[in-house]
Protein backbone atom coordinates (compact mmCIF):
# COMPACT_ATOMS: atom_id res chain seq x y z
CA UNK A 1 0.00 0.00 0.00
CA UNK A 2 2.91 2.73 1.00
CA UNK A 3 4.86 1.48 -2.29
CA UNK A 4 1.51 2.45 -4.06
CA UNK A 5 1.09 5.86 -2.56
CA UNK A 6 4.67 5.97 -3.09
CA UNK A 7 4.17 5.73 -6.94
CA UNK A 8 1.35 8.15 -7.34
CA UNK A 9 2.96 10.51 -5.83
CA UNK A 10 6.11 10.39 -7.63
CA UNK A 11 4.05 10.33 -11.29
CA UNK A 12 3.20 13.72 -10.60
CA UNK A 13 6.67 14.93 -9.82
CA UNK A 14 7.94 12.89 -12.78
CA UNK A 15 5.28 15.28 -14.71
CA UNK A 16 6.71 18.15 -13.44
CA UNK A 17 10.44 17.80 -13.76
CA UNK A 18 9.87 16.69 -17.61
CA UNK A 19 7.65 19.76 -18.17
CA UNK A 20 10.82 21.62 -16.68
CA UNK A 21 13.43 20.02 -18.93
CA UNK A 22 11.58 20.37 -21.95
CA UNK A 23 11.42 24.55 -20.74
CA UNK A 24 15.19 25.13 -19.76
CA UNK A 25 16.82 22.30 -21.63
CA UNK A 26 14.38 22.14 -24.77
CA UNK A 27 13.52 25.90 -25.21
CA UNK A 28 9.74 24.95 -25.71
CA UNK A 29 8.12 27.79 -24.21
CA UNK A 30 4.57 25.64 -23.49
CA UNK A 31 5.51 24.17 -20.61
CA UNK A 32 5.64 27.21 -18.59
CA UNK A 33 1.97 27.64 -19.49
CA UNK A 34 1.58 23.97 -18.21
CA UNK A 35 3.10 24.17 -14.73
CA UNK A 36 1.62 27.90 -14.39
CA UNK A 37 -1.69 26.01 -14.73
CA UNK A 38 -1.42 23.26 -12.94
CA UNK A 39 0.22 25.17 -10.10
CA UNK A 40 -3.24 27.10 -9.80
CA UNK A 41 -5.25 23.82 -10.10
CA UNK A 42 -3.44 22.84 -7.19
CA UNK A 43 -1.67 19.71 -8.75
CA UNK A 44 1.93 21.67 -7.85
CA UNK A 45 2.59 24.14 -5.12
CA UNK A 46 5.27 26.99 -6.08
CA UNK A 47 8.00 25.04 -3.66
CA UNK A 48 7.60 21.69 -5.88
CA UNK A 49 8.36 24.04 -8.84
CA UNK A 50 11.70 25.33 -7.79
CA UNK A 51 12.55 22.01 -6.02
CA UNK A 52 12.05 20.77 -10.24
CA UNK A 53 13.78 23.57 -11.23
CA UNK A 54 16.67 22.70 -8.80
CA UNK A 55 20.23 23.09 -10.49
CA UNK A 56 19.01 24.74 -13.01
CA UNK A 57 18.76 27.81 -11.21
CA UNK A 58 22.35 27.35 -10.00
CA UNK A 59 23.60 26.07 -12.99
CA UNK A 60 26.99 27.54 -14.23
CA UNK A 61 26.02 28.54 -17.77
CA UNK A 62 24.03 32.07 -17.82
CA UNK A 63 21.23 30.89 -20.33
CA UNK A 64 20.46 27.90 -18.28
CA UNK A 65 20.33 29.70 -15.29
CA UNK A 66 18.57 32.40 -16.99
CA UNK A 67 15.61 29.81 -18.53
CA UNK A 68 15.33 28.28 -15.01
CA UNK A 69 14.32 31.68 -13.14
CA UNK A 70 12.28 32.50 -16.44
CA UNK A 71 10.14 29.39 -15.77
CA UNK A 72 9.65 30.38 -12.00
CA UNK A 73 8.87 33.77 -12.91
CA UNK A 74 6.74 32.95 -15.40
CA UNK A 75 4.43 30.85 -12.65
CA UNK A 76 4.67 33.58 -9.88
CA UNK A 77 3.11 35.97 -12.70
CA UNK A 78 0.09 33.65 -12.85
CA UNK A 79 0.01 32.49 -9.09
CA UNK A 80 1.49 35.39 -7.14
CA UNK A 81 -1.83 35.47 -5.24
CA UNK A 82 -1.38 31.89 -3.96
CA UNK A 83 1.96 32.68 -2.05
CA UNK A 84 2.24 32.89 1.68
CA UNK A 85 4.07 34.83 3.22
CA UNK A 86 6.75 33.09 4.63
CA UNK A 87 7.07 32.03 0.48
CA UNK A 88 7.28 35.59 -0.19
CA UNK A 89 10.39 36.20 1.77
CA UNK A 90 12.30 33.46 0.63
CA UNK A 91 11.40 34.33 -2.85
CA UNK A 92 12.52 38.03 -2.44
CA UNK A 93 15.46 37.15 -1.06
CA UNK A 94 16.41 34.93 -3.63
CA UNK A 95 15.64 37.34 -6.65
CA UNK A 96 17.33 40.35 -5.13
CA UNK A 97 20.38 37.87 -4.58
CA UNK A 98 20.41 37.53 -8.56
CA UNK A 99 19.87 41.64 -9.46
CA UNK A 100 23.74 40.72 -8.93
CA UNK A 101 23.81 37.80 -11.81
CA UNK A 102 25.02 38.13 -15.46
CA UNK A 103 23.30 40.53 -17.69
CA UNK A 104 21.06 37.71 -19.29
CA UNK A 105 19.21 36.44 -16.24
CA UNK A 106 18.46 40.22 -15.25
CA UNK A 107 15.04 40.13 -17.47
CA UNK A 108 13.71 37.03 -15.67
CA UNK A 109 15.09 38.39 -12.54
CA UNK A 110 12.81 41.73 -12.79
CA UNK A 111 9.66 39.99 -14.22
CA UNK A 112 9.94 37.64 -11.28
CA UNK A 113 10.05 40.78 -9.01
CA UNK A 114 6.94 42.11 -10.80
CA UNK A 115 5.18 39.40 -9.82
CA UNK A 116 6.23 39.70 -5.88
CA UNK A 117 4.95 43.76 -6.34
CA UNK A 118 1.75 42.51 -6.64
CA UNK A 119 1.64 39.86 -3.83
CA UNK A 120 -0.75 40.70 -0.92
CA UNK A 121 1.48 38.39 1.54
CA UNK A 122 4.45 40.48 0.96
CA UNK A 123 5.40 41.78 4.65
CA UNK A 124 6.05 45.10 5.46
CA UNK A 125 9.73 46.28 4.80
CA UNK A 126 10.07 44.33 1.43
CA UNK A 127 8.54 46.93 -1.29
CA UNK A 128 12.12 49.23 0.24
CA UNK A 129 14.40 46.34 0.30
CA UNK A 130 13.02 45.38 -3.45
CA UNK A 131 13.61 49.08 -4.69
CA UNK A 132 16.81 49.39 -2.82
CA UNK A 133 18.14 46.26 -4.42
CA UNK A 134 16.88 47.61 -8.02
CA UNK A 135 18.36 51.24 -7.65
CA UNK A 136 21.71 49.76 -6.50
CA UNK A 137 22.24 46.94 -8.44
CA UNK A 138 20.50 47.45 -12.03
CA UNK A 139 21.82 50.24 -14.46
CA UNK A 140 18.25 50.43 -15.63
CA UNK A 141 19.36 52.66 -18.74
CA UNK A 142 21.56 50.05 -20.07
CA UNK A 143 18.31 47.32 -20.43
CA UNK A 144 16.38 47.09 -23.48
CA UNK A 145 12.53 49.12 -23.51
CA UNK A 146 10.94 45.70 -22.63
CA UNK A 147 13.07 45.80 -19.49
CA UNK A 148 13.36 49.21 -18.31
CA UNK A 149 9.23 49.34 -18.16
CA UNK A 150 9.00 46.49 -15.80
CA UNK A 151 11.14 48.49 -13.89
CA UNK A 152 8.38 51.42 -13.50
CA UNK A 153 5.80 48.58 -13.27
CA UNK A 154 7.12 47.27 -10.40
CA UNK A 155 7.91 51.03 -9.14
CA UNK A 156 4.00 51.45 -9.53
CA UNK A 157 2.89 48.79 -8.08
CA UNK A 158 4.89 49.35 -4.60
CA UNK A 159 3.77 53.29 -4.81
CA UNK A 160 0.06 51.93 -5.03
CA UNK A 161 0.10 49.09 -2.44
CA UNK A 162 2.82 50.72 -0.04
CA UNK A 163 2.97 54.51 0.01
CA UNK A 164 3.68 54.49 3.58
CA UNK A 165 6.48 52.40 3.59
CA UNK A 166 8.03 54.11 0.38
CA UNK A 167 7.77 57.47 2.24
CA UNK A 168 9.32 56.45 4.84
CA UNK A 169 13.28 56.46 2.79
CA UNK A 170 12.39 60.36 2.35
CA UNK A 171 13.79 61.79 -0.68
CA UNK A 172 16.55 58.33 -1.21
CA UNK A 173 13.29 57.12 -2.66
CA UNK A 174 13.00 60.03 -5.18
CA UNK A 175 16.32 60.12 -6.06
CA UNK A 176 16.21 56.49 -6.61
CA UNK A 177 13.70 57.46 -8.95
CA UNK A 178 15.56 60.26 -11.20
CA UNK A 179 18.54 57.64 -11.62
CA UNK A 180 16.28 55.29 -13.04
CA UNK A 181 14.36 57.35 -15.20
CA UNK A 182 17.13 59.75 -16.68
CA UNK A 183 18.24 59.00 -20.30
CA UNK A 184 15.04 57.57 -21.01
CA UNK A 185 13.95 57.46 -24.73
CA UNK A 186 10.90 55.36 -25.11
CA UNK A 187 7.54 57.00 -25.73
CA UNK A 188 5.98 54.30 -23.84
CA UNK A 189 8.15 54.24 -20.61
CA UNK A 190 8.16 57.96 -20.95
CA UNK A 191 4.03 57.97 -20.27
CA UNK A 192 4.42 55.56 -16.97
CA UNK A 193 7.53 57.60 -15.64
CA UNK A 194 5.59 61.11 -15.70
CA UNK A 195 2.86 59.84 -13.89
CA UNK A 196 5.45 58.32 -11.41
CA UNK A 197 6.33 61.61 -11.34
CA UNK A 198 3.20 62.84 -10.93
CA UNK A 199 2.63 60.98 -8.27
CA UNK A 200 5.60 61.74 -6.48
CA UNK A 201 4.67 65.37 -6.37
CA UNK A 202 1.05 65.35 -6.07
CA UNK A 203 1.02 62.36 -3.24
CA UNK A 204 3.52 64.32 -0.99
CA UNK A 205 6.34 62.24 -1.23
CA UNK A 206 9.49 63.71 0.37
CA UNK A 207 11.77 65.26 -2.84
CA UNK A 208 14.43 66.61 -0.41
CA UNK A 209 17.21 68.25 -2.12
CA UNK A 210 16.39 67.01 -5.34
CA UNK A 211 13.57 69.13 -6.64
CA UNK A 212 15.40 70.43 -9.64
CA UNK A 213 17.26 67.26 -10.19
CA UNK A 214 13.27 65.72 -10.57
CA UNK A 215 12.84 69.01 -13.04
CA UNK A 216 15.35 68.50 -15.34
CA UNK A 217 14.97 64.61 -15.84
CA UNK A 218 11.21 65.28 -16.91
CA UNK A 219 11.70 69.02 -18.52
CA UNK A 220 14.70 67.86 -20.65
CA UNK A 221 11.66 66.48 -23.20
CA UNK A 222 9.88 69.94 -23.42
CA UNK A 223 8.36 70.54 -26.29
CA UNK A 224 7.44 66.94 -26.78
CA UNK A 225 8.38 66.09 -30.27
CA UNK A 226 8.12 62.29 -30.16
CA UNK A 227 5.15 60.50 -32.08
CA UNK A 228 2.35 59.91 -30.50
CA UNK A 229 2.52 63.64 -28.91
CA UNK A 230 -0.65 64.26 -27.85
CA UNK A 231 -0.62 61.72 -24.41
CA UNK A 232 2.86 62.73 -23.68
CA UNK A 233 1.91 66.45 -23.83
CA UNK A 234 -0.55 66.18 -21.33
CA UNK A 235 1.32 63.88 -19.24
CA UNK A 236 4.37 66.20 -18.77
CA UNK A 237 2.33 69.41 -19.03
CA UNK A 238 0.67 68.23 -15.95
CA UNK A 239 4.07 67.25 -14.17
CA UNK A 240 5.14 70.93 -14.86
CA UNK A 241 2.62 72.74 -13.86
CA UNK A 242 2.02 70.18 -10.70
CA UNK A 243 4.38 72.03 -7.75
CA UNK A 244 4.81 75.61 -7.41
CA UNK A 245 8.50 74.38 -6.74
CA UNK A 246 9.36 73.92 -10.10
CA UNK A 247 8.50 77.49 -11.13
CA UNK A 248 12.24 79.11 -10.79
CA UNK A 249 13.29 76.42 -13.22
CA UNK A 250 10.24 76.34 -15.53
CA UNK A 251 9.20 79.84 -16.13
CA UNK A 252 12.46 80.50 -17.93
CA UNK A 253 12.26 77.83 -20.56
CA UNK A 254 9.01 79.05 -21.02
CA UNK A 255 9.85 82.16 -21.73
CA UNK A 256 12.23 80.33 -24.04
CA UNK A 257 10.30 78.27 -25.84
CA UNK A 258 7.58 81.35 -26.42
CA UNK A 259 9.88 83.43 -27.71
CA UNK A 260 11.22 80.24 -30.09
CA UNK A 261 10.56 79.99 -34.11
CA UNK A 262 8.79 77.01 -34.04
CA UNK A 263 4.94 77.62 -33.91
CA UNK A 264 4.39 73.93 -31.74
CA UNK A 265 7.06 74.71 -29.16
CA UNK A 266 5.02 78.18 -28.99
CA UNK A 267 1.74 76.77 -28.35
CA UNK A 268 2.61 73.91 -26.23
CA UNK A 269 4.89 76.68 -23.78
CA UNK A 270 1.53 78.84 -23.98
CA UNK A 271 -0.66 76.23 -23.35
CA UNK A 272 1.71 75.06 -19.78
CA UNK A 273 2.51 78.42 -18.59
CA UNK A 274 -1.82 78.68 -18.97
CA UNK A 275 -2.13 75.49 -16.78
CA UNK A 276 0.77 76.61 -14.08
CA UNK A 277 -1.08 79.98 -13.35
CA UNK A 278 -3.58 77.97 -11.57
CA UNK A 279 -1.23 76.08 -9.75
CA UNK A 280 1.57 78.82 -9.04
CA UNK A 281 1.02 81.83 -7.22
CA UNK A 282 1.77 85.48 -6.83
CA UNK A 283 5.19 84.43 -4.99
CA UNK A 284 6.37 82.29 -7.92
CA UNK A 285 5.07 84.66 -10.76
CA UNK A 286 6.03 87.89 -9.82
CA UNK A 287 9.72 87.96 -10.55
CA UNK A 288 9.01 86.50 -13.72
CA UNK A 289 5.81 88.89 -15.10
CA UNK A 290 7.73 91.52 -17.02
CA UNK A 291 9.66 88.87 -19.37
CA UNK A 292 6.11 86.88 -19.52
CA UNK A 293 4.32 89.81 -20.31
CA UNK A 294 6.91 91.05 -23.28
CA UNK A 295 7.16 87.85 -24.94
CA UNK A 296 3.23 87.08 -24.81
CA UNK A 297 3.27 91.05 -26.10
CA UNK A 298 5.13 90.25 -28.58
CA UNK A 299 3.07 87.31 -29.64
CA UNK A 300 0.04 89.22 -29.73
CA UNK A 301 1.38 92.28 -32.06
CA UNK A 302 2.98 90.60 -34.50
Amino acid sequence: MAAAVAVEAAAPMGALWGLVHDFVMGQQEGPADQVAADVKSGNYTVLQVVEALGSSLENPEPRTRARGIQLLSQVLLHCHTLLLEKEVVHLILFYENRLKDHHLVIPSVLQGLKALSLCVALPPGLAVSVLKAIFQEVHVQSLPQVDRHTVYNIITNFMRTREEELKSLGADFTFGFIQVMDGEKDPRNLLVAFRIVHDLISRDYSLGPFVEELFEVTSCYFPIDFTPREDLILSLRAVLASTPRFAEFLLPLLIEKVDSEVLSAKLDSLQTLNACCAVYGQKELKDFLPSLWASIRREVFQ
